[in-house]
């Protein structure tokens, strides 16, 4: 059983219960909390849908400002007709016509720093340093015990999440994301999970550099460290973060360029990366297999890259929230200390749909990974997951299924600690 109860610190979106029936385990999460100010899921958007927002907000204030303009002048009209059938006689102005003027004020206001926002391309600014927070805590009991993300029992405390967007004029941004996190010993650590800066061309290219989560599929760029943005508490597992056991390089350390490019009917959204290869840091005080993905942040010996891209079409009118899309990735990845070397290599399509009520999200990995050490060869592999969700207000019932199917005579996933196939089905 899955609980996400939402903290009354932050106006995020709201929490969505459900029930999880895993493989052989069960989890239940007790708390989750956002520290949010109000921009914060406004930050977690892309920046069209960001736009798009902004221009509700506008176009919602304009319609407010229009009432309240006609609502005045039909005061101050009847307050000159009163006026001129007798001029002798002094007439007060409504003390609610002056509320009224003063409300179109403050409104007329709120849309400069609208439109102020919207010429940004980039999350609201609140005043001051832009600081959002989430934190969650849990409890569970799990017999699966050879991966990172379960197994443990009883009481836990996840992480806790800051990250900060401040921005340097119209065209510098940047995005930074310090997370604590609790291990499974009981230790606290620190880790920079974002740090990048941007810089704003137009809306057909923004370049990236620093840490940032890799931009393929739709799950890894939507969501981020924080449980309580998701419509589930947990991620799908393969894509778990690499300290958490995921399969896949969450987090690239290099350079990205995204943008859109906007028709009539259609709109095209693109990403081109490159980083540095991660190695698989195996530790021998892990059950065999024990190795976890590293980005290698801190830079390489020997320098090898990782490329990708994503690439996905938004239709506008009746399909308006449909994204469809391809993405696919190359990285030669190192075991460290077993010196194996694999060619990772993954494609496939993925799409996402989100309306007012329904939210729909499945992705597709075809794996073709090469051992370049000259021994297993050739290996292919797959994993995908699919997810549907329909809201009740404040509850969002979803059922999501997940499957891998992973060759385990490939060293990639023989040296990884949930490099395991398996099929689960969370409601």
């Amino acid at each position: 059983m899955i609980l996400n109860y939402p903290s009354k610190i932050g106006p995020v979106k709201p929490a969505q219960i459900g029930r999880a029936l895993l493989h052989r385990s069960v989890t239940v999460a007790v708390f989750t909390a956002g520290l949010a100010l109000p921009a914060v899921a406004l930050a977690q958007k892309s920046p069209n849908e960001r736009i798009d927002e902004l221009e509700r907000k506008l176009e919602h204030s304009l319609k407010q400002i229009e009432q309240l303009s006609n609502e005045v002048s039909r005061l101050r009209g009847a307050q000159g007709q009163t006026a001129a059938a007798a001029p002798t006689t002094p007439v007060p102005t409504p003390a609610h016509s002056a509320q009224q003027a003063a409300k179109i004020e403050e409104l007329e206001r709120q849309v400069a720093q609208i439109n102020d926002a919207n010429a940004a391309r980039g999350g609201l600014k609140l005043g001051g340093l832009p600081l959002h927070g989430f934190a969650d805590i849990g409890a569970g009991r799990s017999r699966e015990a050879n991966t990172l993300r379960t197994g443990a029992k009883g009481f836990n405390i996840a992480n806790f999440s800051l990250y900060l967007t401040p921005e340097f004029g119209d065209r510098v941004k940047s995005l930074v994301e310090l997370v604590f996190e609790v291990d499974r010993g009981g230790d606290v650590g620190a880790d920079l999970e974002r740090l990048q800066m941007g810089y704003t061309f137009s809306d057909a290219a923004t370049l990236w550099g620093g840490r940032f989560h890799t931009p393929y599929g739709a799950w890894n760029t939507l969501y981020h460290h924080g449980a309580q943005i998701q419509t589930s508490l947990t991620r799908p597992r393969f894509l778990e973060f690499e300290d958490r056991g995921g399969i896949l390089p969450a987090h690239t350390v290099g350079a990205w360029l995204t943008g859109t490019l906007s028709g009539d009917n259609l709109r095209f959204n693109y990403d081109l990366y490159t980083g540095n290869s991660p190695t698989i840091q195996v530790d021998a005080t892990r059950p065999a297999p024990g190795g976890v993905l590293n980005p290698r942040a801190g830079g390489m010996d020997q320098y090898s890259a990782t490329m990708g891209f994503r690439a996905e079409v938004a239709p506008r009118g009746a399909l308006d929230g449909l994204k469809l899309g391809v993405h696919a990735l190359r990285s030669n990845v190192q075991d460290v200390p077993l010196v194996n070397h694999t060619r990772l290599t993954f494609y496939g399509p993925y799409l996402s749909y989100s309306n007012d009520q329904w939210e729909v999200l499945a992705e597709l990995y075809k794996f073709q990974n090469r051992d370049l050490s000259g021994i297993t060869g050739k290996h292919n592999s797959t994993a995908w997951y699919a997810q549907v969700g329909y809201s009740l207000g404040r509850t969002t019932p979803y059922v999501r299924a997940e499957h891998t199917s992973l060759d385990q005579t490939d060293n990639y996933f023989a040296a990884l600690i949930s490099g395991r196939s398996y099929n689960t089905t969370s409601l």
